[in-house]
């Protein structure tokens, strides 16, 4: 199984079959960024949340950047789609975590201050979840890097 079948996949948006196959690629290659920024968006679709926040999380904390840089028409990134349709949060659903961890993850590719927003949401709902307070950590890094004073 190669990257570019995986790739085919995810174009087709046939995000259970480029999720197998990227896997497979992810076994043999557990560095290739490209392959696991995927996998995170084929998880959350696939119904896989812990699996795709897994990823996340340790992208996040290895390069916050490489997802936040994504180019939606470029890397044909279903994001900002996929983030509108599951958008809007309905008075039902205000109780759920699962939904405000899924667009925290889908949001980082296309509007950082929006994810920043759910998982600060996140954060007041479970305090004890540290893997939220470390994300918000560095997305606020990001968009508030340290100046270093040269004197």
């Amino acid at each position: 199984m190669s990257e570019m079948l995986g790739n085919k996949y995810f174009l087709s948006r046939n995000y259970s079959m480029a999720a197998a196959t990227f896997s497979k690629v992810h076994s043999s290659d557990p560095h290739n960024l490209s392959v696991r920024k995927k996998m995170i968006i084929c998880f959350t679709q696939t119904g896989e949340l812990s699996k795709a926040f897994d990823f996340f999380y340790s992208l996040v904390k290895e390069n916050i950047k490489y997802i936040i840089n994504t180019d939606p028409v470029g890397d044909d990134c279903p994001c900002e789609e996929l983030a509108n349709k599951y958008g809007k949060i309905l008075p039902y659903e205000s109780n759920s975590n699962d939904l405000k961890l899924l667009l925290g993850m889908l949001w980082l590719y296309c509007d950082v201050d929006k994810s920043l927003r759910f998982f600060k949401q996140l954060k007041l709902i479970q305090p004890d979840k540290k893997r939220y307070t470390e994300i918000i950590s560095e997305i606020k890094k990001y968009l508030n890097p340290v100046k270093i004073n040269h004197h």
